[in-house]
């Protein structure tokens, strides 16, 4: 993605509230410039309605006390989904990663996945802080594959995928604000917790988070605003985000006017 100037991120406080500070330019990702091709949502609407609903086991409860995220490295999980809406009423597009083995190394897990519907084979190590120490593209026997640049930029966008689905062990109060990893953002999406659940019979922690960004497209000199809002559901064992619903909301300019606005559906789902 070329240079961007002027860039800002949502920073703390409410999730809903921007404060600009500055992020890294190639921030708007390939993702992104896909959602241009859709059609927007009716003017009027609440953009941050299209975020699609989290597959809790039943309503979010009230939090009373602090809850401790993290502590184990891995949980029962055999694939890593995302899923993005490109056209209305048709299913959303899905990509995988399977976990092709999960073995425990020391305070650690050692994972192979592997992307369904390509020959990208990952290791990747997560430790019971939560802190992702390996995570490359192998082959089969263990071996360094040889240099291939389409394969290192799907690598690499896995690779800041999983950073955002690896929280480190903290403890979280009340209504206390933290951060969910987002890459090219230092300060990371903004969030709140709103409550406790469950996913799959594991104990959550529901929180509501958002980011703004600015700059330019990749690809081309268009300037653009972009706004993240997520629901997600963090594994409390683990601090794995095993569910996460966001829209995004991207408004393009040309000579300081607005192309108008365009909003993505997409989920994430470890499971």
């Amino acid at each position: 993605m070329p240079g961007s100037e002027g860039l800002s991120a949502l920073g703390g406080g409410s999730p809903t509230e921007a404060a600009p500070s500055p992020v890294r330019p190639w921030v708007i990702g390939a993702g992104l410039c896909l959602a241009l091709s859709l059609p927007a949502l009716a003017q009027g609407t609440d953009w941050r309605a299209a975020a699609p609903d989290l597959a809790l086991d039943g309503p979010v409860r009230e939090m009373r006390a602090p809850v401790m995220l993290g502590g184990s490295a891995w949980g029962p999980w055999r694939r890593i989904c995302r899923e993005q809406g490109l056209n209305p009423g048709r299913p959303p597009r899905r990509d995988c990663l399977a976990v092709a083995e999960a073995r425990v190394e020391g305070d650690a897990v050692r994972l192979t996945l592997v992307q369904e519907g390509t020959s990208l084979r990952i290791a990747a190590r997560r430790d019971t802080e939560g802190r992702v120490t390996e995570f490359a593209a192998a082959r089969a026997d263990g071996s360094d594959p040889p240099p291939d640049a389409a394969r290192d930029g799907l690598l690499a966008a896995w690779r800041d995928q999983f950073a955002t689905l690896s929280l480190t062990r903290r403890r979280i109060a009340p209504g206390e604000g933290f951060a969910l990893p987002v890459e090219g953002s230092p300060q990371g999406m903004a969030c709140r917790p709103e409550g406790t659940g469950a996913v799959a019979g594991r104990s959550v922690l529901v929180a509501r988070c958002a980011v703004e960004l600015a700059g330019r497209l990749r690809g081309g000199a268009a300037e653009a605003r972009v706004a993240i809002f997520a629901r997600v559901a963090v594994d409390v064992p683990t601090g794995m985000v095993v569910a996460q619903g966001y829209a995004t909301r991207i408004e393009t300019f040309a000579g300081g006017r607005s192309n108008g606005v365009v909003v993505t559906p997409s989920r994430v789902l470890v499971e």
